[in-house]
């Protein structure tokens, strides 16, 4: 047996060693050497601190992420990917030009040891500014129409305050910061939750990802109650200055306004009265915008955008006019049916002056005065000075009284034959005549 062993020893080396060179060559044909690239690999900030440590942020302009080339045996890199690899930069090592070079390493202690690694791009680049702060509230938009005949009355957000911080130059364009509620068809109140939504002064969306928020989201309750139209009736307070009046009606916008509360308290509301508005002593056009909010009786509240009413009063001075009166334009008043009742001969024209706006006085006549002498009280012969009296006219004032002397005398008796055919009528200046 060892004979055989032993025999041919050298061949048997020979192939052994043959065998081991095949091996060896076919290893390595089949696991060659490949370079592949690896992209989007995310690079970790390390040493923030080096900058906001100062009240400075920083946003990274480029470098986020990084790609690499790896190169090494096929059957170790062909499977690598992204997640294998970590990449970081240090801010404390940021040059004078805001840039910091990124490092990429395997993950796998094996891995490290079999490829090379190459970056693509090496650097980072950041842009540091002063940090900004804002503390601002949030308001609530309600979105669609709430079931017909109810209406949004209030609108809150719990918290109702959001601190905002970030890149001066980004925090300051912050101008609103809102949360939105549906309300499409409903008729009851609602609690929600929604996102804060940033916006400018154009109300366009400022992204918040480069932002940080005290808060992202907020509770809303949302109040619906049930509505009724009513008018508004505007009244002056005071008296204008002396020889001004206001003319015309008082003009306000709007003349009607939408209410909600609960049925009850709706039901005792038939209109909204302003009745302060002071115009004491004025003698110029007034115009003054009031809250409608200060005139509601408690439970109820506005319920459209409206919340203020645009008042304009105007006062105009007073003009005077005279207007003259002739005898014939004079009636009599209670003349006893036994007595005639005559102007005296010396008498008119007579000459009444008027006060008021000009609009007024253009449009008044003789014969809207009804100029009139009342002798009811005088029952005997005589020559009397009586009052002359006007109509009261809406915006006219009458400058003075003016007296008339009126002859009373006893009318002469009718013959016997005539008397049954004869009438008694009053002629223009209120003399009792006889006629057929």
């Amino acid at each position: 047996m060892k004979e055989k062993l032993l025999k041919n020893w050298g061949l048997k080396i020979m192939a052994v060693l043959i065998s081991f060179l095949v091996w060896f060559l076919v290893a390595n044909i089949e696991d060659y050497s490949i370079s592949k690239t690896i992209t989007g690999i995310p690079v970790a900030i390390l040493n923030e601190e080096a900058i906001t440590e100062h009240d400075m942020v920083y946003e990274v302009e480029q470098g986020k992420t990084v790609d690499i080339k790896v190169e090494g045996r096929r059957s170790i890199v062909e499977g690598l990917t992204a997640e294998d690899f970590s990449a970081s930069a240090d801010l404390s090592e940021l040059s004078i030009t805001n840039s910091v070079q990124i490092t990429v390493d395997a993950i796998n202690s094996l891995v490290r040891r079999e490829v090379d690694i190459s970056i693509v791009d090496s650097t980072m680049k950041v842009a540091i500014e002063e940090r900004g702060e804002q503390k601002l509230p949030i308001s609530v938009m309600t979105l669609g129409e709430t079931q017909e005949g109810y209406a949004v009355v209030n609108a809150t957000a719990t918290p109702n305050m959001v601190t905002i911080t970030g890149a001066a130059s980004k925090v300051k364009d912050i101008k609103t910061v809102r949360v939105e509620v549906d309300v499409e068809g409903l008729n009851t109140s609602i609690s929600a939750r929604g996102d804060l939504i940033l916006l400018d002064a154009d109300g366009a969306v400022i992204e918040a990802d480069k932002l940080t928020m005290s808060l992202s989201s907020v509770n809303v309750k949302v109040s619906i109650q049930k509505t009724k139209e009513v008018p508004i009736q505007v009244t002056p307070l005071g008296e204008v200055a002396e020889g001004y009046s206001i003319a015309g009606e008082i003009e306000y916008q709007p003349t009607t306004v939408l209410i909600a509360g609960d049925e009850e308290d709706l039901r005792n509301v038939r209109a909204i009265t302003v009745g302060d508005i002071d115009v004491t002593d004025r003698s110029s056009d007034y115009e003054v915008t009031v809250d409608i909010n200060n005139y509601l009786p408690d439970g109820v509240v506005v319920a459209d955008q409206t919340q203020e009413i645009a008042v304009q009063i105007k006062i105009e001075r007073l003009i005077e006019k005279t207007i003259t009166i002739k005898s014939s334009d004079i009636t009599f008043a209670g003349c006893a049916e036994d007595l005639d009742c005559e102007l005296s001969e010396d008498e008119g024209p007579y000459e009444v002056t008027l006060i008021g706006l000009k609009e007024t006085l253009d449009a008044v006549t003789v014969a809207d005065l009804k100029p009139t002498v009342d002798v009811t009280e005088y029952l005997q012969e005589g020559t009397y000075s009586c009052t002359l009296t006007m109509e009261d006219l809406e915006g006219v004032q009458y400058e003075k009284e003016l007296s008339v002397m009126v002859i009373i005398a006893k009318r002469e008796p009718l013959a016997a034959s005539t008397e049954e055919n004869i009438g008694t009528t009053e002629n223009p200046a209120g003399k009792k005549t006889e006629s057929q």
